[in-house]
């Protein structure tokens, strides 16, 4: 080995001083700058997939789903998320009718993205569609239209006119089987009022993703607006009155459980934990010296909660909810978005911008109040992530009166929110015309969230996708 000379010596101390002073800059920035331009501190005190999933043999092994399903995957250099996202809007393929993503959006085992899309002035028969995105790839793909699949099964109903499903508004998610479950809904001669219900009700379904072949494994008389699924069990939610409707995969059963709301009132998402326990909102009179969770709805005096339900839909608990919007009509939206953490908790907001926790303590949960996403009090979130599952939930928030979006992210271990700078192409994104946001929750393999919604479009309205990413 030859001797390294004084020279050389020098210029080594001096290369490993620089790269010292470099490393220290980055771990102190957390990887990328950290530019919050509001906050404040809080006044009050996960498309994951399902544990348990199995995989198809002919597809993915056992030990790599479990790896692909952890909550941990792709966690690295988490800090980043403390960055602003980038965002990009997505080629999304148009078609007559197409109307919206109501935060329909899931994820398989495999990392595609799919996609729920509804339909409104489709013609004589506007119909709800399924699509899915390959992030490998960039590139789309139609698994169906719900009007067609029920005539291809030879079960649509045809009186008073052929039976149309125009939305699909729940979550599509992976159960223990590998397929992915969601739901749709019609609204002909619904009332908003929740004096009627549409029409021809909702279906939940099941789709192979291999064989893209598709099953209606129930028809209700209501709206199925919601839907989550964890290990063998699925349950959809059912507009209006807030009905529970559990499948389970393995004994191909079916079970019910009224929540119950007031006049229309609906709320747009449920949700489940890993112990496979649900939780839905409930609406009821109040009664007589009641004041937690308490409200003024068409002259009723109304109850607001969160119930939790375990896996024989037996009621573990009712937790008021305070600082709910509630109407008793449709145009409430409820729960606007959630998102699970690693540790098994669940964050979640209400339409009010109020964020709640679930915490799992062994066989036990709690709720508590977590704050506001929004930087000064109540705005609309339509959505919730979590890139790494920790101590941050983020979204896109917007306040009343207000004409743009903001990338808000809450800090869950100091109660407090702030807002990151976007850059000028994202915000360029966020500033088209009658421009809805959502989506929870549904993250690829490579760490990148998916927003979806309804925009402008010449004389109509048009769904988009936008896919954000911290790279």
């Amino acid at each position: 080995m030859n001797s390294l000379s004084p020279m050389n010596n020098l210029s080594q101390k001096f290369l490993l001083l620089m790269l010292c002073n470099l490393l220290l800059c980055v771990v102190s920035s957390g990887c990328d700058s950290l530019e919050p331009i509001a906050a404040s501190k809080s006044k009050n005190v996960s498309d994951r997939d399902p544990k348990g999933l199995t995989a198809r043999q002919d597809t993915i092994s056992a030990e790599e789903l479990h790896r692909l399903t952890d909550p941990s995957y792709g966690k690295k250099k988490e800090l980043r998320f403390l960055r602003a996202p980038k965002l990009r809007s997505l080629e999304f393929p148009l078609a007559l009718g197409m109307n919206a993503i109501w935060g329909a959006t899931g994820k398989d085992h495999l990392g595609r993205v799919y996609l729920g899309v509804s339909a409104w002035d489709g013609g004589d028969d506007p119909s709800a569609s399924l699509w899915r995105y390959d992030p490998g790839v960039d590139s789309f793909e139609l698994l169906g239209d719900i009007n067609q699949t029920l005539s291809d099964l030879g079960i649509r109903k045809m009186n008073p006119f052929p039976e149309t499903q125009i939305k699909i508004h729940s979550k599509i998610v992976q159960a223990s089987d590998g397929k992915m479950y969601f739901s749709s809904q019609d609204e002909h001669q619904e009332k908003a009022d929740g004096s009627s219900n549409a029409q021809f009700g909702g279906r939940m379904f099941a789709l192979d993703p291999i064989l893209k072949k598709w099953e209606c494994i129930y028809a209700a008389p209501e709206g199925l607006i919601a839907l989550a699924a964890r290990g063998h069990y699925v349950v959809a939610q059912g507009y209006f009155g807030h009905v529970l409707y559990q499948y389970d995969v393995d004994s191909k059963s079916i079970k019910s459980k009224k929540l119950g709301t007031v006049n229309g009132h609906v709320s747009r998402n449920i949700f489940m934990d890993r112990r496979m326990h649900v939780y839905g909102i409930r609406v009821r009179q109040a009664a007589q010296g009641e004041q937690d969770g308490v409200y003024n709805v068409d002259e009723q005096i109304v109850r607001v909660s969160l119930v939790e339900l375990d896996t024989q839909l037996e009621e573990i608990h009712d937790w008021p909810l305070e600082d709910y919007v509630i109407t008793g009509t449709t145009s409430a939206n409820g729960i606007t978005g959630f998102c699970e953490l690693v540790d098994g908790s669940i964050v979640f907001v209400a339409e009010s911008g109020a964020l709640w926790i679930i915490r799992l303590q062994g066989d036990r949960s709690e709720l508590n109040r977590l704050g506001w996403i929004g930087t000064d009090g109540p705005c609309f979130c339509g959505g919730l992530f979590s890139p790494y599952g920790e101590r941050f939930v983020s979204g896109l928030t917007i306040k009343k009166g207000e004409k743009f979006y903001r990338w808000n992210v809450f800090d869950i271990e100091k109660q407090q929110s702030f807002s990151l700078k976007l850059d000028a192409d994202s915000q360029k994104l966020l500033q088209r015309q009658n421009l809805l946001a959502y989506g929870s929750e549904t993250i690829d393999h490579e760490s990148r969230a998916y927003v979806v919604g309804r925009r402008q479009l010449n004389d109509g309205k048009a769904p988009y996708v936008l896919q954000l990413s911290w790279e």
